[in-house]
């Protein structure tokens, strides 16, 4: 279970934090809470009270409290300048408790967790908070209402013109069948990272990392495709590269195949703007309205 008391506020895009604090004397919970860091690959600070260091309380960029510290650390609701500090989780295992909710508006908590239910989400927020996760990039798909429609073209020139504002941009090719959008940037000699190797990728992807192994084209990253045989994007490699490329903020473009598969499917469940791509003749527009129904599916 996890509950929200008040908004979040995510933490200033492209930061890297450092590892939460902990404060618990519960050595079950504690074993809990570090097997969760060390899942989202970060190293926690864990007190049994509030720090006696002056001003740790405020900078952790998150703080996991205990139900067994909470009278603990009852006084430190306040921050600096007297507003209540953000990112504090009163974390417990009884599910059934009555009084959590009390007790995490006493201490300013934001969230209440419960595990092991909460779990999953846990390990998110650890993770964004500790690579710097702030507002998730604008998102546009680019899709060709029939083949040779300039789609690609259209996805690199609004890659370029992101790139060229100042704008934080990745270009994403998800159509293994399209020849590469290195090639059409001129950069398919560039050193970096392509397709297959984030084919076998689950779960969660780094942003930083991912953005760093891509080859750099045009003040852009770029993922693309190789010159290989391999021509399939298994869907959750799709999920997870994509996820990442948007924590990482600024602008995501995304080249789509009209050809749907799981994989394009799972790109545009992530898309906050489409655009279709239709030429000005009566068989483009009969095939692209069958294009649009089938995407409009996912």
């Amino acid at each position: 279970m996890a509950g929200s008391i008040t908004p979040d506020r995510p933490p200033a895009a492209g930061v890297r934090q450092g590892g939460p604090l902990i404060v618990t004397e519960d050595t079950d919970l504690l074993d809990d809470l570090l097997r969760l860091c060390a899942a989202a690959g970060v190293e926690p600070e864990v007190h049994h009270a509030v720090p006696e260091r002056r001003g740790t309380w405020e900078s952790a960029p998150l703080i996991l409290v205990g139900d067994d510290a909470a009278e603990r650390v009852r006084g430190a609701v306040l921050g600096r300048g007297g507003a209540r500090r953000r990112g504090v989780l009163l974390v417990g295992k009884d599910q059934d408790d009555p009084g959590v909710w009390r007790r995490a508006v006493e201490i300013g908590a934001d969230h209440v967790l419960r595990l092991p239910d909460a779990e999953n989400w846990l390990v998110e927020r650890i993770a964004d908070v500790a690579e710097g996760v702030g507002r998730q990039a604008l998102t546009v798909g680019v899709l060709g209402g029939r083949g040779g429609a300039g789609a690609s073209t259209l996805a690199c020139a609004l890659a370029v013109a992101a790139a060229r504002t100042g704008r934080r941009t990745m270009l994403i090719d998800g159509d293994p069948l399209g020849g590469g959008l290195d090639v059409l940037l001129g950069g398919e000699a560039a050193e970096g990272m392509r397709w297959p190797d984030f084919a076998e990728s689950r779960g969660r992807v780094g942003s930083g990392a991912l953005e760093e192994s891509l080859p750099e084209l045009h003040a852009l990253r770029v993922l693309s495709w190789d010159r290989g045989d391999r021509v399939v994007i298994p869907p959750e490699a799709m999920r997870a590269v994509l996820a990442a490329a948007r924590r990482r903020g600024g602008v995501v473009v995304v080249d789509l195949p009209r050809r749907v598969d799981e994989a394009v499917a799972e790109a545009l469940a992530q898309l906050d703007l489409g655009l279709l791509v239709v030429p000005a003749e009566l068989r483009a527009v009969a095939a692209a309205s069958r294009v649009a129904s089938t995407a409009a599916w996912c």
